[in-house]
C-alpha cells in the first residue's frame, strides 16, 4: 500500500489499489474463519472440562462423606 505523500506524488492505481485490497480482506477473511474455528474448539474443550470437573467434585464429595461416617482408629 503507497503511503499518503507516495499518492499524493504520484497518484494512484486504482486498479492495483483494489487488487491488493480484495487480498487483504481475503486474507483477514480466512484468519477470521480460522479463529473462529479455534474459537468453538476451545469452547467445546471447555464444556468438556466443565463436566468433567463436575462429575469429579461429585464422586469427591461421596468419599468424603464415606470417610466421614467411618470410625477412626
Amino acid at each position: 500500500m503507497p503511503s499518503a505523500e507516495e499518492v499524493q506524488k504520484d497518484g494512484l492505481d486504482v486498479g492495483g489499489n483494489q487488487a491488493v485490497l480484495l487480498k487483504k480482506i481475503e486474507e483477514l477473511t480466512l484468519y477470521a474463519i480460522e479463529q473462529d474455528k479455534k474459537w468453538q474448539a476451545t469452547n467445546t474443550r471447555n464444556d468438556k472440562l466443565e463436566k468433567e470437573n463436575e462429575m469429579l467434585k461429585q464422586r469427591l464429595d461421596k468419599i468424603e462423606k464415606m470417610l466421614s461416617g467411618t470410625p477412626k482408629r
